[in-house]
């Protein structure tokens, strides 16, 4: 590499040539290799991944229960379901199920529980059409209360969003036109809001990060170089790499599992090396300059000293976000290539492009100098502030060493109560549409709505004929549990109507389903101590008590279960 950055040098004019094929390669190859990204996640030989694959493989629709997205609200006064509340949000409702991207929506001021939409699913579940007649008054509301989408107090209530295709190819426009909706509802007498995966990745906004830090550095690099076109040539040596790294993301899409963020992460770590790369390089040139060395020399001299350096920590950064691969996770494998393309090509602009730009301008690389600007061969060898505090530090270094070595510990004290995983809504904006959704939920229906368990109970071999029942009332019974669905009540009403079908003259014998899931509902929030503590409880206590009582094997999934096991692995 060192002999790269010395014939640019050499011959300019030809690199500047060489650089721009090089570009234009990558320009095609990017055209003809570009790859979709994409967010799969898939953490192998856990608990949670086994779970997802149980429930994908028997056709069981969780969405309701964890994950989805849901408009929520709450009257300032009066109940969720009065007259004059339907009349501002049903119209709203029957909007959004008109969009395309929408599948149903699940309407609660409907009081026959049909949805909105032309491709809600048909059926009523276990209630045939003539469960009125064999059951009690008192087992009708149990039931309805169990599925209700409106608080105990009728206070709040929620409409449940189902995607066309999974989610997965939800518009943006879509996105951004429920969250306006969502907006717009917003008054004095009513609280709206809603949240989802779905709407917070479709309907974010380009973040503006990046020009914020720019205009940052070109401020510093003015003040440290007095000249408009040194602090320039370090912010368009990095933009260029990066850009073509950015290429090079979408390349890597086309092999590996890239996330529809890594090019985003990749701008952020890219832009921030990009500019230091290329700030060590024109510095060091600069100092040549300073002193009085011919241009080339000065060149020479930058990618000898400061080159090696980039080409040493460019190689760090690498070789640090390769080894992600240890982890043996696929999604990260896409994160780690998709950043390490993006610093190798800073890298080479930094020491290919700059040298050359830099054997072409000479002395001009210091032009339009503002008035703290200085002119070449005006400097000092030594240096002056810097200078004499590395002299300094350098004269006593103990004293130093113990005074930053304190800071660092002061600074790291934090560290001991870290506790890793990920952000939930409950950390967003107050006002937001997602905060007001789960603030809402959290008040009507209790904090562990936010962040269920989903335990699957696998009943291939279950030895015991009520199994299932018996996995649910232990599951209800665990310490920190709020509560389950289905519930001990719904579920003895469900195997009440399956048994009064069963000996229906046209009934036919249906085999039982092997695999069940049942909705755990923590009394805590999900990022609470006291849900993970709830987790460790059920996978080490409770779980392994009931596989051994039934004969069924059991499984915690769950968004809750998944952030465990990604912090673990």
């Amino acid at each position: 590499m060192p002999g790269l950055s010395s014939w640019a040098v050499r011959r300019p004019v030809i690199a500047l040539i060489a650089w721009f094929i090089a570009m234009v390669a990558i320009v095609g190859l990017s055209a003809g290799l570009k790859g979709t990204l994409n967010d799969s996640f898939d953490l192998p030989d856990t608990e949670s991944k086994t779970a997802t694959d149980l429930l994908m493989s028997s056709g069981t629709d969780m969405s309701g229960v964890d994950g989805g997205a849901a408009i929520v609200w709450k009257p300032a006064s009066g109940t969720a379901v009065d007259p004059a509340v339907a009349a501002a949000v049903q119209p709203v409702l029957e909007k959004i199920a008109g969009l395309g991207s929408v599948a149903c929506v699940t309407d609660p001021f409907n009081a026959q529980g049909a949805s909105l939409g032309k491709n809600c699913p048909k059926g009523a579940g276990p209630m045939g059409p003539d469960a009125a007649k064999m059951l009690t008054p008192d087992e009708l509301k149990a039931l309805a209360a169990a599925s209700s989408p409106v608080s105990p107090d009728g206070r709040v209530a929620y409409a449940t969003i189902t995607f066309a295709g999974n989610g997965t190819s939800v518009s943006t426009a879509d996105a951004k036109s429920i969250l306006a909706d969502v907006k717009a509802l917003n008054s004095p007498t009513l609280q709206v809001g809603a949240n989802g995966q779905v709407l917070e990745f479709a309907g974010q906004e380009p973040p503006s990060s990046e020009g914020v830090g720019i205009i940052a550095a070109i401020i510093i690099l003015l003040i440290a170089f007095g000249s408009i076109v040194a602090a320039g040539l370090p912010i368009i040596v990095a933009i260029v790499g990066l850009a073509l790294g950015q290429l090079l993301v979408l390349v890597v899409a086309n092999f590996l599992d890239v996330a529809t963020f890594a090019p985003t992460l990749a701008a952020m770590i890219g832009l921030g090396v990009g500019i230091d790369y290329a700030l060590f390089v024109l510095n060091r040139y600069r100092q040549g300059l300073l002193v009085g060395h011919e241009p080339k020399k000065a060149a020479q001299e930058a990618v000898a000293t400061a080159g090696r350096a980039v080409l040493f920590a460019a190689s760090t950064v690498i070789i640090a976000l390769l080894g992600l691969f240890v982890l043996r996770i696929n999604f990260f494998n896409g994160l780690a290539v998709a950043a390490s393309v993006t610093v190798l090509m800073v890298m080479l602009s930094a020491l290919w492009l700059l040298p050359a730009l830099l054997s072409l301008l000479g002395t001009k690389a210091l032009a339009l100098r503002l008035p703290w600007g200085k002119k070449a061969g005006t400097g000092s060898p030594e240096g002056k502030g810097w200078a004499r505090y590395g002299r300094m530090i350098q004269r006593r270094p103990y004293i130093p060493a113990i005074l930053s070595l304190l800071v660092v510990l002061i600074l790291a004290i934090p560290v001991l109560s870290l506790r890793q995983g990920f952000a939930d809504d409950s950390g967003k904006p107050v006002g937001s549409p997602a905060r007001i959704a789960y603030d809402l939920r959290a008040e009507g229906f209790g904090p562990g709505i936010n962040g269920p368990f989903l335990v699957v109970a696998d009943l291939t071999d279950a030895t015991v004929p009520d199994a299932y029942a018996q996995i649910v009332k232990g599951l209800s019974q665990t310490e920190g549990v709020a509560g389950t669905n289905p519930s001990l009540e719904t579920l003895a009403i469900f195997g009440k109507l399956a048994q009064a079908q069963a000996q229906a003259p046209s009934a036919s014998a249906q085999p039982p389903k092997m695999i069940q899931a049942v909705a755990v509902f923590p009394a805590s929030a999900p990022q609470d101590q006291a849900t993970m503590d709830l987790l460790d409880r059920l996978r080490t206590q409770t779980d392994p008590a009931l596989e051994q009582a039934t004969g069924a094997k059991l499984y915690v999934g769950g968004t809750q279960a998944v952030t465990s096991d990604f912090t673990s692995v």
